[in-house]
C-alpha cells in the first residue's frame, strides 16, 4: 500500500489507527495532544526520509550532499520523536512501505522542488505541534533557506 502525503501541509503515512475516544480532562487533553503531536511528527519524518531518498538519487555534487545531510537529520529527528513517544509509553506509528510524492521527480530540478515542498510541509507540521517541535522548526527553516539560496 502506498501512503499519500497529505495535501493540507502535513505529511502522513496513512497507516495509523484512530485512537479510542478519551474523556475530556485537562490532563488527558494534554497527553492526547502530545500523543497526537508525536505520532504526527513521527509520520512526517518517515515521509521526509522516504522523499529524501528519492531526492538524493537525482542529485549530484553539493546538492546531493545537502540532500543526504537532510536525510540524516530527518532520521535523527524521527529517532528522537520515537524515543520521546516510547518514554511516554505512546504507541509509535509504523512507517509506510512507500509514499506518494507530491512532485514527480525526474531530475535535479524536480528533486530540488520536492525538497522545498517537503521542508515546507514539515514546517507546517512542526508549527502545528507547538512548543514540542520548536527546535526542529528552526532547523527546518534553516534547511529551507539553504535549499532556496542554492537554486
Amino acid at each position: 500500500m502506498v501512503a499519500a502525503l497529505a495535501l493540507t501541509g502535513l505529511l502522513t503515512s496513512g497507516c495509523g489507527n484512530p485512537s479510542p475516544a478519551q474523556p475530556e480532562t485537562s490532563a488527558t487533553s494534554a497527553s492526547v495532544a502530545d500523543e497526537t503531536s508525536l505520532g504526527t511528527l513521527i509520520e512526517a519524518e518517515n515521509a521526509a526520509i522516504y522523499a529524501y531518498g528519492v531526492i538524493g538519487a537525482h542529485l549530484t555534487g553539493p546538492s546531493r550532499a545537502r540532500a543526504l545531510a537532510a536525510l540524516k537529520a530527518h532520521r535523527q529527528l524521527r529517532d528522537a520523536w520515537i524515543s520521546a513517544a516510547q518514554a511516554e509509553e505512546i504507541q509509535v506509528p509504523p512507517a509506510a512501505i512507500a509514499y506518494d510524492l507530491p512532485i514527480n521527480v525526474q531530475g535535479p530540478a524536480t528533486a530540488e522542488a520536492l525538497s522545498i515542498e517537503i521542508e515546507e510541509r514539515l514546517i507546517a507540521a512542526y508549527e502545528a505541534a507547538g512548543e514540542i517541535a520548536a527546535p526542529a522548526l528552526a532547523k527546518a527553516r534553516d534547511r529551507l533557506q539553504k535549499i532556496t539560496v542554492s537554486q
